[in-house]
């Protein structure tokens, strides 16, 4: 179960005030878009998975992407938005999530696999291993 965090003011939460960016590891870019640490604050988390798709969708955007959820809850409508994002139009060739919990996997694998786009899609709580898959010759 993730944690509730009261806060006076939601849009003050690290989670929310922390910014997404690209950087190369190992030789290859990557989109790291964090969602982690914004907890039950659905508005917060679809406003900034909004206006952060408007960087990783352009087409000069890294095709590969680690997205933090690490203690944000992942409602129905996180979890639409975020598919739709990932299988807009920029091809995505490698996803990983972080910090997923096994029902709010479910949820999303359900959803990509209802998709008609395809790229390769992992799972870790190990925010170095899941670099390092993104970067890896193999999937």
């Amino acid at each position: 179960m993730r944690k509730v965090v009261a806060c006076e003011n939601p849009r003050l939460l690290a989670g929310f005030v922390k910014k997404s960016f690209c950087m190369s590891v190992n030789g290859g870019d990557v989109w790291f878009e964090h969602l982690d640490g914004i907890y039950e604050n659905e508005q917060l988390v679809l406003e900034k998975l909004e206006t952060d798709a408007k960087t990783f969708s352009r087409p000069s955007m890294p095709s590969l992407i680690a997205i933090n959820i690490d203690e944000t809850e992942i409602t129905e409508d996180i979890a639409d938005t975020l598919v739709e994002k990932l299988t807009g139009a920029k091809m995505f060739t490698r996803v990983v999530f972080v910090g997923v919990n096994g029902s709010d996997k479910r949820k999303l694998k359900r959803k990509i696999s209802a998709t008609p786009h395809r790229f390769a899609l992992d799972f870790n709580n190990d925010f170095q291993k899941a670099k390092e898959w993104l970067v890896s010759e193999s999937v």
